[in-house]
This record gives structure tokens, sequence and C-alpha cells, in this order.
């Protein structure tokens, strides 16, 4: 890899909508002043307040994340399995921190294995990675490799790694002593909306800064983990952990930010492609020129979605049924501005919370990546706040924000995809745009016309890089694509993605020779959003025969939001109906894209 070749220019996508139901000009007017971060609701040594910013921790899951060791593993520069979990293996490989310098320091880059079922069958390893950037693979890994499993075939073990600086890899990239302290920095957060004209835009960039500030002096360095965790050294982990493997070549199926992962593994070591399947495609150019402007094409749509299912299911499956999607759309948006003047408390929740105008923006926003399980929950809620249904708001409290207890002298969890870790990865790796507000204004602009609900969201990014101060080591600088790969590409998008949109799986599918573009016919943030038999196939064709879909293949769905089973289960094989059920799973494993 040649990490200071000369720079390519970075691709841009023209926007295509197909709206399910026409934009509302009085949306546009009210969600454009949105506020502009996720709230959560913080327990602190016994009280509770909103801050501004979302919850990264995830709790421990069934797999008993939190109760293996991973510190009493001792790191080798062979992969030394030990058993860990319930049947599975973890190991800490040790591998240079820099590959240039290969007996400078090191990273120790934390493996966990799920083993195949039936050894007689067996074709190899497939490397996960749930996106972020920042997230841990590890702990994806106890929540969906069985069910993962069930869709690639029994030929297969599956590996979860935590990439650099990430979950249980070390040295970990940590800007803050413990949780409680990051907890209470973000208890300052700017309560008003991110806009150009009201102030916030200033309080933005000056936190920014501080954290970049903080992060340049804990984490930076010529050998601080900041400056070494890019995307190019991951995609040289993940060839590394395959050799050692036995594996001449690397089979992966990457969602989210793992799809970018997986782009610039094809681009750098196209020769080494076995399998490379990228779901939830973000393009890797806008990542690397560090826009997030490609991104909102179809939140909208998706987010429209709600009216059309809701319409669809009928009044017994959904509390907020109106004969037409606009009258749904009045009461939802009705709700919103109402919180935003006389924000709605909810004193018989533990802990208590204040609902504000800021929470159901995100649980809207957030609620497009996974309709199934989210739409559900928009709808009670705000059906629960028409009514004033204390008992309701009172029960639904934990799932609309995330408490968090006073821990004020542990150290950082391990388990969480923090602001630093996706700052050190989105950034690092991306090309330096330094602050101009004539510039970052026309940004915003056009963030709005593609999503107003969004825009005061997604406007962070630009502005978290834009402060960054940490450069990656090794930057990939040449062109994101291989006219041939030693095998082609699996890329699979939802027609209606809310941040990795079609168009953006389109233009990785026209860089990449002979590679095979899988759409599913559903709206969410990558396929496991949506249970889907025909794309579940395709995918375990794919990596057990190695064959592709036919060009313009698009696959439905088993299950829609509110409306419930869209097939006749009673029609389907037992085989089918077993792995319909693992897919089902897994639309509680949906990957958080960013912050959000």
């Amino acid at each position: 890899m040649d990490a200071h070749s000369p720079e390519v220019g970075c691709q841009t996508v023209q926007p295509k909508r197909s709206q399910f139901v026409a934009s509302n000009r009085r949306l546009r007017v009210l969600v454009v002043t949105a506020a502009a971060l996720a709230a959560v609701t913080f327990s602190l040594c016994g009280n509770t307040f909103i801050s501004g910013s979302p919850s990264h921790e995830r709790p421990p899951t069934a797999g008993g994340e939190l109760e293996f060791d991973w510190a009493a593993l001792e790191p080798a520069k062979t992969i030394e399995w030990a058993p860990c979990y319930s049947g599975h293996k973890c190991a800490r490989l040790i591998l240079p921190l820099d590959y240039e310098t290969p007996d400078g320091p090191t990273t120790a880059i934390a493996l966990r294995l799920i083993p195949t079922a039936d050894k007689k069958k067996y074709k190899g390893t497939v490397l996960i990675n749930p996106g972020g950037p920042g997230a841990s693979g590890t702990e994806f890994a106890g929540r969906a490799a069985a069910k993962l499993s069930h869709v690639i075939g029994d030929s297969f073990d599956i590996l979860g790694f935590d990439p650099r600086g990430v979950g249980a890899s070390t040295p970990a990239a940590n800007c803050f002593e413990t949780d409680s302290q990051r907890n209470l920095w973000r208890l300052q957060d700017d309560q008003r909306p991110l806009n150009i004209t009201n102030g916030s835009l200033e309080i933005t960039r000056a936190r920014e800064k501080l954290v970049a500030e903080r992060c340049e002096a804990k984490i930076g360095g010529e050998f601080g983990i900041g400056r070494h965790m890019s995307t190019p050294n991951v995609a040289r982990d993940m060839l590394e952990i395959s050799q050692r493997l036995g594996q001449e070549k690397v089979f992966y199926w990457g969602f989210s930010y793992g799809s970018v992962l997986g782009q610039y593994f094809a681009a750098m070591f196209p020769e080494k492609v076995g399998r490379v399947v990228i779901d939830g495609v973000y393009d890797a150019a806008n990542f690397r020129a560090a826009l997030w402007n490609s991104n909102l094409v179809f939140t909208d749509t998706a987010i429209d979605s709600f009216f059309h299912f809701c319409i669809q299911a009928g009044p017994d499956k959904c509390p907020l049924y109106e004969t037409t999607a606009s009258k749904i759309h009045e009461r939802l948006f009705d709700v919103l501005q109402r919180v935003e003047q006389e924000p709605i408390p909810v004193p018989l929740s533990e802990p208590p919370l204040v609902i504000t105008h800021k929470v159901l923006r995100v649980l809207i926003f957030q609620g497009a990546y996974s309709p199934i399980g989210s739409f559900p929950l928009i709808a009670d809620t705000i059906r629960a706040i028409e009514d004033n249904n204390q008992t309701a708001l009172a029960t639904l409290a934990r799932r609309i924000t995330t408490p968090l207890e006073c821990k004020c002298n542990e150290p950082p969890a391990m388990w969480r995809m923090d602001d630093e870790t996706f700052s050190a990865i989105a950034c690092g790796d991306g090309d330096e745009h330094p602050f101009d507000l004539d510039t970052y204004t026309a940004y915003y602009d056009a963030l709005a016309r593609d999503s107003a609900l969004a825009a005061p969201l997604w406007g962070i990014y630009y502005l978290t890089c834009a402060e960054w101060k940490i450069r990656a080591k090794a930057r990939w600088t040449r062109e994101f694509g291989a006219a041939h790969t030693a095998h082609p590409l699996l890329i699979v998008s939802p027609r209606f993605d809310p941040v990795c949109p079609l168009t953006d799986a389109q233009a990785a599918h026209a860089r990449f020779g002979s590679s095979a573009l899988l759409v599913q016919n559903s709206v969410g943030h990558c396929s496991l959003s949506a249970p889907s038999l025909c794309t579940a196939k395709h995918v375990r064709a794919y990596f057990e025969n190695g064959t592709v879909p036919e060009p313009g293949t698009m696959c439905e769905v088993e299950e829609l939001p509110f409306v419930g089973s869209a097939q006749n289960a009673k029609a389907m094989s037992v085989e089918d109906m077993e792995l319909l059920e693992s897919l089902k799973g897994l639309t509680e494993a949906v990957p958080r894209f960013g912050r959000f």
C-alpha cells in the first residue's frame, strides 16, 4: 500500500427521489429549526437531566459481553484462541501500530470467533463489521453472529473484531477519563437547534474545538492511537487476520460504515477479495472528503413511509391511523410543534424525565433506521402525548431516551461508540477543510433541501471534522474502485435507506468492475432492517458458491412496519421459516451510523 500517492478527486452523486408522500411545505418550515442533537436522560448521582447527545453505551446482551475479562487474555503475535462466553473463542492479536514501522509500537486487536457447527463443510471464516465508525465487532458478534451464520450457511466461522482503538482492542481511543466525566461534559450541550442564525453554530464549533484539542493531547502524537486508527490500517488488519487464520483471501460482510471499510479493502487489495459484501452503502469517496452530504437523499422518503404503512395497516395496528397520509402527518407534527412550546414532564418514569422537542425529533429520525421495531414506538409515543397518558409515557420512557447511572470512578465502558472514536476514524481519514462560514452556510442549506428534518442533526459532522486536529498517517489517496477484483463484490442496498442511500450504492457499483448490486425493496438502514428470504438466499449463494444476482434483481421482504407479515407463512418450507425467524431477530441488530 502506498499511503502517500497523489490525491484523486472525490465523486459526488446527484440525488434522485421517489417519495411515498409528496413533500409538505409546512414540514420543511417547521423542521429546519429542529433541535440539533439527540436527547438523553442522564441519571447522575441521583439527579436526572436531559442532555443534547445520544448515549452510545449498549447494555450487556445475551452473549454476556461484559462478563469476559479481555484484559486477562494475553495478546500474541499469532492467534491463540481461548474459550469465551458460551462456545465462542477469543484472542488478542498483536499487530504493528504503524505498518511502516513494523518493529515499533503495537496494537492488540480483539477477536471473537463463532465456530461453525459443521466442520465437515468448512470453507473459511467471514469477518464482520457493524459500522460506526467506532462500533465494536466483538460486541456485534455476540448479538448477531449466530443469526448471521444462519444466513451465510453452516460452512463458515464468523469472526467479529474490534478495530484499532475500539472496544476491547488496545490502546483505546478515550479522550475522557471516565464515562461520568464524558456525560457531565455532554450536559453542557446547547439545547438550541444547530442553525446558521441562532447562535448555536458558534457554541457547537467551540465544543468541537474543545474535544479536538483534548483528543490531540490524549491520543495524538507520532505513535498515539488517534493517528493510527485509519480505515486503510484496519483494511490491512483484516488481511493480516485472515492470513493468520490460513486464508489467503478475505471473506467479509460489512454494514453501514463497514461498507466504507469494504470499499477501502477492495480498492487496496483487489487480488485478495474472496467474498466481500457491503451492505447499507456510504460512498467511500464522500467519506474520504469528510463531506457527509450524500447521505440524506432518501431520509424524508423513509420518514414519509411511516404514514404510508400506518394507513396500510389500519386502525387496529396503528394508533395514529387516519384516512389519508396527510392527516397522520399533521397529527405527528402538531404534537412535535406543541412539545416545542410546552415540553412534557413524565414524573412517574424512573428516573423522571421531560420529553422535549429534540427527543421526539431524534426518535423520528432514528426510527427510520429500523421501521419495523421503531415506527410502533413513535406512534405509541405520539398518541400518549396527545392523550396526556402519563402511565403509557412512563412505560415508554426508557425506550424513548437512555438513562445512565453515575459511575464516577469507573473507566470508560468498553462497548460504547463514542464521539472520539468516530472522529478519530472519520475525520482522521478525511480531507482537511477548515471552517468557512460562507462554505458551511451553503453546505447546510443543501442538507436542508435534502431533509430539513435531519439537517440540524447531520450538519454536525462537517463541523466535527473541520475542527479535528489529528491526521491519520496512513491514508488511501487513490481511486475507490478496481476494474477487476479476484471475485466480484456483492453490493446490497435497501431501496430507501435513510442515511446510506441507493445512489451511493450505485456509485460504488459503477466503480468496481464485475460487482453485483442487489436492491431490497424496503425502508430502513442496511438489509437487516427488514427480513427478506430473497436477500438472505442471494447472500448465502454468494458466500457458498460465489454466485451473484442477475442485474436488476430486486428482493421483496417478508414483514412490513405496522402491517406485519407480507407473505403467507403457511406456504413456506420449514427451512425458510427457520431462516425467517433469524432474519426477524436481526432487525434488532440494525447498525447505527455516525452518532445517531
